[in-house]
């Protein structure tokens, strides 16, 4: 059976190889993005809120409500009077019931001239509802109410927030909406984090219902988001490393050296539990606020091997068991203090199997992670990884991580996942993931996830390969893993790009989308050898559609915009040395030259996790060698 599947394997890279080089057309399949089609709301009954500069409408809202519920009165005024240029009053609810109102939160008028069923809203679950004339948008106080509002300006009244610098607002003399309104919206995940740049801005999260204070920290009005006191591989912090020279025992032991090395913490060692228990009080003690902390291994791979940590390591199915007993200790230790806190950790490398014979306490955190995934294929069912050889790469391998998630969720009631969006080696590479991003969060909500985080390009800056519309359609689907993604992705590239450019930048997305599913994986360390070869016929195809976008009826924002993402083309051929940028060329470098000015100019600071964009580079070299 390995030896077919290994034949297998190389008659498929055969194949591949031939397809590269244009020997065997590429097949031309229609992308699927996922998510249940879209379907746009229909106005069955009309029912007039606002019609020729006058509304005989109010905004009704309770005394004793919340901060977030306030500014969700004010934002539904500043909206419908950007949309009309008509102002409807924010009234008490102690104020005399009038027929034609619109009720946020919990009113007096609740009870009598409607009813709300509240049982599974929670902090930010909401319904928009119609009750004979009056709009009701009721849901959890701490969010809810707010997060009803933008989902009624945004699904029903056009408003966008694609951007942080990018809003869109119709402008009409009639606001309509649906007699027949009902909807509820309850999010799946109760963490939701998208580590784009994007999601840096605190004003913008809100609108997309994103509740992480771990990057753009979240304002109060808008309901305040949950907070990490640390946040990852806080054992550094935890047990210090200025700690080794006394007491070199708190650190791992690693046979292969035959001595401690400051990368982990020996957690068998009952001072190193002591002295975290300690200095996780404090740092809770210091940010009152923090619903989670983290007690999380370093980055790297060189945990205990001593006696005491191998011993226990057997006893629990390998080193994550270790981990689980370690962070169970600290919870419980914690617990009666810290009631409201929760104790987050890794399933991270050498921690991402689940144990045996331990579970993780009730107020403990698992957060897996997918880091050495394939992110070409839905994570479900793509069983290559980073680092396995090219035949194996190439061979139909059951999903590790999708054996891992199942035994996770069998023993865990707290899963989160920690999962990857981006080319951390090289930003500017090409990342064709958004068919991928719905069924891997579908997939999520199906093994009981209850918080995601998908990291991104975080560094600063812009991001020259379509960070922002990213950000966007990540946000959709942390809401609703069911989000149609491809009618997220035109709504956003017409108004970014234009209306014809997004045509053509949506043609170029499915071309590397298909080239790179058919023929490799995709991985977040991937170099530029690494990715899909392009023929000499391919190439200029590509560059008419960028061409086609650019000259294109456009603004100059969105001329900006997309020589923004065209940079990532641009990179791609500098990289591979194709075209102008090849080797033969005479005036590579003087491409190289333009592509660097062009990168500074349209706002990229980073090319890679750990580099900046360099002043001055040696312009011989390709841009993937300049840090």
């Amino acid at each position: 059976m390995k030896v077919t599947a290994v034949i297998v394997a190389l008659l498929t890279l055969l194949q591949n190889f031939f397809t590269m080089i244009g020997f065997f057309p590429l097949k031309q399949t229609e992308i699927d993005y996922g998510g249940i089609p879209y379907e746009e709301p229909v106005i069955v009954e009309p029912m007039t809120i606002i019609k020729d500069g006058a509304s005989e409408y109010r905004i009704v809202l309770s005394d004793s409500a919340s901060v977030s519920e306030r500014t969700a009165a004010e934002e539904l005024q500043y909206y419908l009077r950007e949309i009309s240029g008509v102002t409807l009053p924010i009234v008490s609810d102690s104020t005399e019931p009038q027929g034609k109102e619109i009720c946020l939160g919990q009113t007096s008028r609740e009870g009598v001239f409607y009813t709300v069923d509240r049982s599974d809203l929670g902090d930010e679950g909401f319904i928009l509802k119609v009750f004979d004339e009056r709009l009701v948008i009721a849901g959890g106080a701490l969010r809810g109410t707010l997060y009803g509002v933008y989902t009624f300006l945004e699904e029903r009244l056009g408003v966008r927030w694609f951007t942080p610098d990018l809003t869109v607002i119709p402008e009409a003399s009639e606001v309509i909406i649906d007699k027949q309104l009902e909807d509820k919206q309850v999010p799946v995940f109760e963490y939701r984090d998208d580590y784009w740049l994007s999601a840096y801005d605190g004003n913008w999260k809100p609108k997309q219902k994103l509740n992480s204070c771990v990057n753009g920290v979240i304002d109060e009005k808008f309901g305040g988001g949950i907070s990490y006191a640390y946040f990852a591989h806080s054992m550094e912090w935890l047990v210090p490393a200025e700690l080794y020279d006394e007491h070199p025992e708190y650190f791992s032991y690693r046979k292969d050296e035959g001595k401690r090395t400051l990368d982990q913490r020996c957690l068998t060692n009952p001072d190193v539990l002591a002295i975290t228990i300690e200095n996780a009080r404090r740092v809770l003690q210091s940010n009152p606020n923090a619903k989670i902390i983290s007690i999380t291994q370093n980055d790297n791979q060189d945990y205990c091997q001593c006696a005491n940590c191998q011993a226990m390591d057997n006893l629990y199915g390998g080193p994550s068991g270790t981990n689980i007993w370690f962070v169970n200790h600290v919870a419980e230790a914690l617990e009666d203090e810290f009631p409201n806190v929760q104790f987050d950790t890794f399933a991270y490398q050498y921690t991402r199997s689940a144990p045996t014979g331990i579970v993780p306490r009730h107020n403990v955190i698992v957060r897996l992670c997918s880091i050495e995934c394939c992110f070409a294929h839905p994570l479900e069912k793509c069983g290559a990884e980073r680092g396995d050889n090219i035949i194996e790469k190439s061979m139909d391998q059951p999903s590790s991580f999708a054996k891992d998630i199942k035994n996770w969720s069998e023993i865990s009631e707290n899963l989160y996942v920690w999962d990857y969006t981006t080319n951390f080696r090289e930003y500017l590479l090409p990342f064709p993931n958004f068919h991928v991003l719905s069924p891997n969060m579908q997939f999520f909500m199906n093994h009981n996830v209850k918080g995601v985080f998908e990291q991104g390009n975080h560094t600063g800056g812009k991001s020259g390969e379509f960070g922002e519309l990213r950000a966007y359609i990540i946000a959709k689907l942390l809401w609703n893993p069911y989000a149609d993604v491809e009618y997220h992705m035109m709504d956003f590239m017409r108004h970014y790009y234009g209306v014809e450019a997004a045509e053509y930048i949506k043609e170029y997305i499915d071309f590397i989308t298909n080239k790179n599913t058919q023929l490799s994986h995709l991985f977040i360390f991937n170099r530029s050898d690494e990715m899909f070869h392009m023929t000499a016929s391919e190439r200029k195809m590509v560059e008419k559609l960028w061409e086609n976008a650019l000259n294109s009826d456009i603004t100059e924002q969105q001329r900006e915009n997309i020589e923004r993402s065209y940079l990532s083309y641009r990179y791609y051929k500098a990289t591979k040395l194709y075209d102008e940028f090849s080797l033969l060329s005479f005036t590579r470098m003087e491409e190289n030259k333009k592509l660097h000015a062009d990168m500074k100019r349209l706002g990229i600071k980073r090319l890679t996790e750990w580099h900046d964009l360099p002043d001055n580079p040696w312009f011989l070299l390709p841009p993937n060698e300049w840090q």
